[in-house]
This record gives structure tokens, C-alpha cells and sequence, in this order.
């Protein structure tokens, strides 16, 4: 369910206010009319879960079987969010155990997250944000209801230019636009944190990050299923994975795929500049523990699958690529040849995922480019 952006990140005075939560209340029934065909009354009056199931009685979850060998699971990751949590405990207690018991046919479990779980830190946007909060502070009141610098103060602030930037680049940089852009706390917080608090990977959602990727690499080992992750949301495509590098083809090993929005618009260079300045090795850490970049188990990597441009021309930003696309996944068999889009081989073989991202072209007609695949191995221990 997508109200509109960042719906369940912002400031709580706002998001538990009686229109919100309206709006919240007609996103929801809107959602499941248009997107599942169906109704609050008639679910409550279902008795099963093949369709969509409630745990909490907020938010409703999905696990779809394609083919036997490969299920996509869709869990509500908006009803629930509010600035701490992205889900309630209470919910994952009843997602996981539907997952663990999953046939034993079940090689691939898709994992339809609306924000990407893996994905490279914002801490230059995160900095942008302070530094212009910092300066809002300095100049009490200079700033309108729509977070723009009077320019009687700019030059206190240090150049409208400047301010006006910090804001953009900001909200570019989580593909973000429109409304969550335009308001301003009266408590002093930025827009902008609020919606960098909306990604997986902001310090607020740290734990509960953690508990989800290790949760289910202990179910992927259990079961011998490979975990996925499919997002979007952020206006650009591209591909990461956590993994253990002295064993890379165990259940630790989950891929992150990532596509974007036909209709939004990319964001300008300079955001992929900033979402691929960040160098530092990062680790999962074991549960319960925040995450300090000490060495696990478990490595976090962007894949740089993005060596040249639409045009040919090579690449100095390889692992995400700003143009409107899709991504095209088709489970097939490796040792068998040719595999066609749309065929679902027999559950009796090992299946592999392969993605293609789509990129459009340049040009007026747009032409689509194809980049990748990039191939989700079946995880083979234990069967």
C-alpha cells in the first residue's frame, strides 16, 4: 500500500493525526480494490489465506505460488510503519513460520519489499541535512512553510543557492518528490529526514533490518530456499546482495534487485555520485546488535552490472543507473538450453533465477536497452 511517499515516516503529531490516518484509511481500501479486486468485508468474511491474509488486523500480506518452484511473498510494509519500525514484531511472528513451512518444492521465495533492504548509505545526504538544518537554526524564522530560504537571510545561511540545493539533492537522492517535499516540521525537523528515515537502511530501522536478513538466512538454511529481494521506489535500477565471501554460494547469500518507477523521473547525476561515494566495507551484524561495521559473517555489495551507458559509451557509476525501467525475471533450469520468458520449468529441476534490467534508450522512441542478467543461483544444500 502506497498512500504517497513516505506515508508512515513522518513526524508523529502528523502521521497520527485524524487526516492522515483518514487518508491512510482510504489508501488501504483503495489498494486492495485496485491492485487485489477485492474488499475489507469480503476478506473478513474469508476464511482461508490463498489470497490475502491479515496477522494484526493491520495490513494485509500476500504469499503467491509461481509455478512450485518459486513463490513471491508480499508483505504490507507501509499499514504498520510509523518513524521506528517498518513492520510490528507481531507480524513477522506470523510471516516467518508461514515461510518455514513452505513445501519442500519451493526453491526461490521472492521477497516483495517497496523500499530496497540492501542499498548503498546516505550519510553525505544525511550530512547535507544537518548542515542546512544547522543553519535554519542559526536564522530562526527565515525559512517559509515550503522549506526555501527568505532571501532577505540568504546570505546569513551562506547563499540561497546553496540551501536550496541541500534540500534537492536530498530528496533526490531516496527518489523522492512532491509531497514529502514540501513540508516542514514545526519541531525544526527537515522533510528530508523524514524521508531518509523511510529507507531500510536508516539507523531507525537498523535492528529490525537486521532481524529480517538473519531471520531468513536461518530459514533459507533450514528449508534450502534462496531468499530474494525485489524493490523499487527510489528511481533507480540496479542489483546488490549479502553474502559470506569465504562461502558464496551458501543460504547467507541473498540477492537484492532493484527497479524503478516507468513514469518518475530519474534523478541527475550528481545523486548517483553520491550513492556510489560511499567506500566502506559494510557487514550484517548478528541479531539484536546495531551495526558498526565491524567484520561478520555476512558482506553487504552493490554489483557494478552497469559497465557502459545506454549509448556504449563506458561507465564511471557502475552499480546504479538512473533511466526509467524494468526488470524481467525468469526461472529456469541450467543444464537445460534456451530458457523462454514465461516458461516455468518442472519443480523437479534446479531452478535459477535470471534478471534482465530494461533500461530505456535514449531518443525520442526511447529504445530499451537490456543489461545483465543477473542469475540467482537455486541454494542446493540439502537436496
Amino acid at each position: 500500500m502506497h498512500s504517497f511517499d513516505g506515508f508512515g515516516s513522518y513526524p508523529e503529531h502528523m502521521q497520527f493525526s485524524n487526516m492522515f490516518k483518514n487518508i491512510g484509511r482510504i489508501g488501504i481500501e483503495m489498494y486492495l480494490l485496485f491492485q487485489h479486486h477485492t474488499t475489507l468485508d469480503i476478506l473478513r468474511n474469508v476464511s482461508n489465506d490463498t489470497d490475502l491474509f491479515t496477522i494484526t488486523g493491520t495490513g494485509w500480506h500476500f504469499v503467491k505460488y509461481l509455478g512450485p518452484g518459486v513463490v513471491v511473498v508480499g508483505p504490507d510494509c507501509r499499514s504498520e510503519r510509523n518513524p521506528h519500525q517498518v513492520m510490528a514484531g507481531p507480524t513477522y511472528q506470523g510471516l516467518f513460520p508461514k515461510i518455514a513451512m513452505l513445501p519442500p518444492s519451493v526453491q526461490h521465495c521472492l521477497w516483495m519489499v517497496a523500499v530496497p533492504l540492501i542499498y548503498p548509505r546516505l550519510e553525505t545526504a544525511e550530512h547535507i541535512v544537518q548542515t542546512v538544518a544547522t543553519g535554519k537554526r542559526a536564522v530562526t524564522g527565515a525559512y517559509n512553510v515550503l522549506g526555501k530560504v527568505t532571501s532577505s537571510v540568504a546570505g546569513v545561511v551562506g547563499a540561497k543557492d546553496f540551501v536550496g540545493s541541500g534540500f534537492d539533492s536530498v530528496k533526490r537522492a531516496v527518489g523522492k518528490s512532491g509531497l514529502m517535499g514540501g513540508i516542514l516540521s514545526p519541531f525544526g525537523e527537515f522533510s528530508s529526514m523524514d524521508e531518509l528515515r523511510d529507507q531500510w537502511t536508516h539507523e531507525s530501522k537498523d535492528l529490525e533490518r537486521t532481524y529480517l536478513i538473519r531471520t531468513l538466512q536461518g530459514i533459507a538454511h533450514q528449508k534450502s530456499i534462496r531468499m530474494t529481494f525485489l524493490s523499487g521506489a527510489v528511481n533507480v535500477c540496479g542489483a546488490g546482495l549479502v553474502h559470506d565471501p569465504s562461502n558464496p554460494s551458501d543460504h547467507k547469500t541473498m540477492y537484492q534487485l532493484i527497479a524503478s518507477s516507468v513514469v518518475n523521473t530519474p534523478p541527475p547525476s550528481y545523486i548517483l555520485k553520491m550513492l556510489h561515494s560511499h567506500s566502506k566495507p559494510l557487514y550484517v551484524p548478528s541479531n539484536g546488535h546495531r551495526s558498526s561495521g565491524q567484520v561478520s559473517d555476512t558482506k553487504e555489495d552493490m554489483m557494478e552490472i552497469f559497465q557502459t551507458d545506454v549509448n556504449g559509451q563506458a561507465r564511471e557509476y557502475r552499480k546504479l543507473m538512473a533511466r526509467r525501467n524494468y526488470v524481467a525475471i525468469v526461472a529456469y533450469d541450467p543444464e537445460a538450453v534456451n530458457p523462454s520468458y514465461g516458461h516455468i520449468p518442472s519443480g523437479a529441476s534446479k531452478l535459477s533465477l535470471a534478471a534482465d534490467f530494461m533500461v530505456q534508450g535514449d531518443g525520442a522512441l526511447g529504445n530499451v536497452v537490456k543489461f545483465g542478467p543477473v542469475i540467482v543461483p537455486s541454494l542446493d544444500q540439502g537436496r
